[in-house]
């Protein structure tokens, strides 16, 4: 092909892409949505005072397990018990 010819085809390519964007925007325009939608509080950073407060007294059991202190089961010293070495 001759540079001419090139030249006529890139024209050609590039009017046909202009064209297209233009009829596929009026095509497949978004549709215009008015939906308000609800939003929700703003989470605080400061934890509540749980053992003090009342409003927790309602489902929070005083008498429960507190989970996040070792239990010691038995009288075993092994501190790291699956590590692999006895």
């Amino acid at each position: 092909m001759r540079q001419k010819d090139l030249a006529v085809l890139a024209l050609v390519g590039i009017t046909a892409a202009i064209i297209s964007f233009f009829v596929a925007g009026a095509i497949f325009s978004p549709k215009k949505y008015s939906t308000k939608v609800p939003t929700v509080q703003k989470i605080s950073s400061q934890f509540p005072d749980v053992k003090n407060d009342p409003t927790y007294n309602s489902f929070l059991n005083p008498q429960a397990l507190d989970l996040t202190v070792p239990v010691q089961i038995g009288n075993s010293q092994n501190s790291a018990p699956f590590s692999g070495g006895q």
